[in-house]
């Protein structure tokens, strides 16, 4: 068994447990700490310990010099299990193939990658579990790093342990991975570790040292190891440590200095290339012995696959700070020369070497920004197309890529390169159109200080309005469409759209285009419902790929169409999940979940939500993640939940953030009111939902305002206030004239229902037996109100009649608290039901029940993993937890026991 390592006895046995205990199942660590603290030689014990315990293991290195190469690290650590693809789903084996260059094709998302890399991990973890190591994250390309994050948080079910290490402390707070965070060593601990360092002062040197070291242990060793008890301690520790390696570094015979330095400077060398590479760059080799020389210095050390690299990441950054100018040419020139027919490998350092415009080489990076970008990499297609501008020599091209370079640069974070770069570009426009793509991209980076953020469309409407009457309607088009999303989630006006009517008009889409569906669904949803309704059903049927589908499912869904929106929403949906998409995949996740729930579909609406709630963790989009919390919520509140808000926003900012948008606020307080009706609270109901029917309340929004009509009109009802449900139909039929949408005429029909008077009911009962509504669940709870009221009337049978059909929808959803409602019911209208039972379907947690229903129509373990993002063993997982659950051993007994009616699972 591994010795823990010196200072981290707790840390070493955290981990020691969980490789213990890997057979009952995984678990992931972020280890982080500044370089030189021990992370290394944590990882290196629990290595050790794995191996001894059977354990296989898998590790990749992340490297400076390959962070910019896509998938780098996710080819390391998969290769070894590179016989197993061929098992893979076409989609993920496709992936793969082209990331270990098997096959030819377009780079895949770390979505897809991601994906890919689960199976095949959750695979080899069924033969022998698995140790998974990932050092060095913080120099992981950025692909890789997003499909590592990915499986870490989805190996739960499966015996594999994952451990990455990183420098970057911000990035170490995860959600879903434990973080084991390196302190300093106390003096203690210091002391013992220099007691192993061949040579370490002792006295009061020893102590200066120690004082020096800050708890760094690899300080420790190689202050300790040089014993140079004077030097001053003007530098923080890991700078010191840095000088230490770089004044090793210049001690060394040039040529020497030269091999490593090609080391550093190109990353995964060999002893022999980096030693001909300095040849050509002095004009004499290298001593046989300098590796020799580097590993006594301990500047470099052997590896596998490697063969040779860095003793410590540091090492590397001193090197390329104590190089020359002169001889960091002389080696780059070298290495451009040694790969010259591999002009991918040797494209960035010809763009170090070239000291003017270069417009061919321009192109080749702007190729590579692309390809970055595809990929879902804005930090490096950002640097790429940066580099690009500065290559080229002519202005609107340089402005041009200035342009992409702030934007992608915004994606990733780098606002502040952000905000130079397009200050730059306007600066350089020659033409009016390049002026205002400038000003649009300086209007929408977060600075927090534009007129967005400080909820003004005015500058932002400007720029677009200067792109469309300079001809730039593509981009005027693509930047209105943003803008009108954000100004549907976040404005404060009771209706979002009016600022952009007179740009959306001045675009002249042809009214039949997608894109102008879509903008008249955001900006005048209540205006111009009717006619988005109409030209999306009529384009509806001729939407075969992907972009109309999604752009008209979605222009229905805001306008209140429901069926042929989610027919539209579930084609687009799955056509992205094959393609591992991510930039429209989140939104597209939650427009699906909220029209699958007004299909009557809670079930699968709440899977899909829960699946946008763990995308927005794998984007490290906190905000994202708050809303689709928040439409969680929504389906919470039907079983008599309150929503928590401070669960909601996950404790961030950007969570706060988006609740301070109307849309989140109205489906918070509609959530509220829908948790106090089914609680039986209807005076604390209808105080709620009163203020999303106010359009001077910062809640307002039209759409919630008829979606929780039903909930008003029965809130009001049941406690005393009839005229405002009379009101509230009122109202409902002024909408209704003006917009005739299914869930307009929906609450109208509801509202009516529950205000007819007493000798309509039987009427009533037998037109509604026979109707379909396109939300079954308002009808089902029109069914409740209604067997209610014919109870009340004394009619018993018509009353039982239409109570169970109500309990008949809301168990199709299912929505248990409303059934549990209908059951009561059923009793007082003297039917004989035994008393709070619940069914053992209701016994499943919403991932188990999405489980069995896919188990049920038929797909393995492995296509329902690929369907939501989990392993194969933690779909069996579910679906063993669930048999104990339902009563049953085996999948053919699940559609009887789930009991779907209508065809619904087929729907599903």
């Amino acid at each position: 068994m591994a010795q823990p390592v010196i200072g981290r006895e707790r840390e070493t046995a955290v981990l020691r447990d969980a490789v213990r205990d890997v057979a009952g199942g995984g678990s992931a660590f972020v280890v982080d700490g500044e370089a030189g603290i021990g992370k290394s030689s944590l990882v290196a014990a629990v290595v050790a310990d794995a191996s001894s315990h059977g354990l296989r293991v898998l590790t990749t290195t992340g490297t400076l010099a390959e962070s910019a190469e896509p998938y780098t690290a996710l080819h390391l650590l998969l290769y070894p299990l590179r016989d197993g693809i061929g098992d893979l789903p076409a989609p993920q084996r496709q992936a793969l193939e082209v990331v270990f260059g098997r096959t030819s094709g377009d780079q895949p998302s770390p979505l897809l990658a991601g994906l890919a890399a689960l199976t095949l991990l959750s695979d080899a973890a069924a033969a022998h579990p698995l140790l998974v190591v990932a050092e060095d994250l913080h120099w992981v390309d950025a692909p890789s790093e997003w499909a590592l994050r990915m499986l870490a948080r989805r190996v739960g079910e499966d015996p594999v342990v994952m451990v990455m290490t990183t420098r970057d402390t911000a990035t170490a707070q995860d959600p879903g991975l434990r973080r084991l965070h390196l302190a300093p060593l106390d003096d203690s601990a210091a002391d013992e570790l220099l007691e192993t360092v061949p040579g370490a002062p002792r006295g009061p040197a020893r102590r200066d040292l120690v004082l020096r070291a800050e708890g760094n242990p690899l300080a420790l060793h190689e202050l300790g190891r040089s014993a140079s008890g004077g030097r001053p301690r003007e530098r923080p520790v890991v700078g010191r440590v840095e000088q230490e390696f770089a004044d090793r570094y210049a001690e060394l015979d040039q040529t020497v200095r030269l091999a490593i330095l090609a080391v550093a400077l190109s990353g995964g060398t060999s002893a022999e290339e980096a030693a001909r590479v300095a040849a050509r760059a002095i004009g004499r080799f290298p001593t046989p012995t300098w590796t020799e020389q580097a590993s006594a210095s301990s500047l470099l050390e052997w590896a596998a696959p490697r063969g040779i690299r860095f003793r410590h990441p540091l090492v590397q950054s001193a090197v390329l700070s104590a190089s020359s100018p002169t001889e960091r040419t002389a080696v780059l020139r070298s290495l451009v020369l040694e790969h010259e027919d591999d002009p991918a490998r040797t494209v960035w350092w010809r763009a170090e070497l070239a000291t003017g415009h270069d417009d061919p080489l321009a192109e080749e990076i702007t190729a590579l920004g692309v390809g970055r970008t595809a990929m879902s990499d804005p930090l490096v297609a950002s640097r790429a197309y940066e580099r690009a501008a500065e290559l080229s020599s002519d202005v609107a091209a340089r402005v041009e890529r200035r342009i992409v370079a702030a934007e992608l640069a915004g994606l990733s974070g780098r606002v502040s390169e952000a905000a130079l770069l397009v200050q730059r570009a306007r600066e350089e426009a020659p033409d009016p159109l390049l002026a205002a793509r400038a000003a649009w991209v300086a209007e929408t980076l977060p600075t927090g200080r534009t007129g967005l953020a400080l909820g003004d469309l005015g500058p932002a409407l400007h720029a677009v309005s200067a792109m469309q009457a300079a001809g730039g309607v593509e981009h005027a088009t693509a930047a209105l469409l943003h803008l009108a999303a954000i100004a549907w989630d976040h404005t404060t006006e009771a209706d979002p759209g009016d600022p952009m009517l007179v740009v959306v008009e001045a675009l002249g889409l042809p009214d039949d285009d997608p894109r102008s569906i879509l903008l008249a669904a955001r900006t005048e949803p209540v205006a111009r419902g009717d006619q988005v309704m109409e030209r999306a059903l009529a384009a509806a049927p001729h939407a075969d790929d992907e972009e109309s589908a999604w752009l008209l499912g979605y222009a229905l869904n805001l306008v209140g169409e429901i069926e042929t929106a989610r027919v539209l929403l579930d084609r687009a949906l799955a056509s992205m999940q094959a393609r591992g998409e991510l930039r429209t995949f989140p939104q597209a996740l939650m427009g699906t979940s909220f029209t699958t729930s007004l299909a009557g579909d809670v079930a699968r609406a709440r899977a899909l939500a829960g699946q946008a709630v763990a995308l927005g963790g794998d984007l490290g989009d906190p905000g994202f993640s708050a809303a689709a919390r928040c439409a969680l919520a929504w389906f919470d509140a039907l079983d008599g939940e309150l929503p928590d808000l401070e669960r909601i926003t996950g404790g961030t900012e950007a969570g706060a953030q988006v609740l301070r948008s109307s849309a989140m606020r109205a489906t918070v307080l509609g959530a509220e009111g829908a948790a106090h009706l089914v609680s039986g609270r209807a005076t604390e109901a209808l105080e709620r939902l009163r203020c999303l029917l106010d359009p001077d309340h910062d809640a307002h929004n039209p759409s919630f305002a008829v979606l929780t009509s039903h909930d008003f009109v029965d809130a009001a009802l049941e406690s005393g206030n009839r005229a405002d449900a009379e009101q509230r139909l009122a109202d409902l039929e002024g909408l209704h004239a003006r917009w005739h949408t299914p869930m307009v005429r929906t609450a109208v029909d509801y509202a009516r229902l529950a205000l007819i008077a007493d000798d309509e009911l039987e009427s009533a009962w037998a037109t509604l037996q026979h109707e379909r509504w396109p939300m079954p669940y308002l009808q089902a709870r029109a069914l409740l109100r209604l067997g209610r009221r014919l109870r009340r009337a004394g009619r018993n049978d018509v009353a039982r009649a239409a109570l169970h059909a109500a309990q008949e929808r809301f168990r199709a959803m299912p929505a248990p608290a409303w059934e549990e409602h209908t059951r009561d019911a059923l009793r007082a209208a003297g039917e004989r039901l035994p008393t709070a039972r619940r069914r053992s379907v209701e016994l499943l947690t919403p991932q188990e029940f999405r489980v069995c229903t896919l188990a049920a129509r038929g797909m393995s373990n492995r296509a329902i993993g690929e369907h939501l993002f989990v392993s194969p063993r933690t779909v069996g997982a579910h679906l063993y937890a669930a048999f104990q659950k339902l009563g049953i051993s085996t999948r053919q007994q699940l559609p009887a026991v789930l009991a779907t009616d209508g065809g619904q699972a087929a729907d599903d």
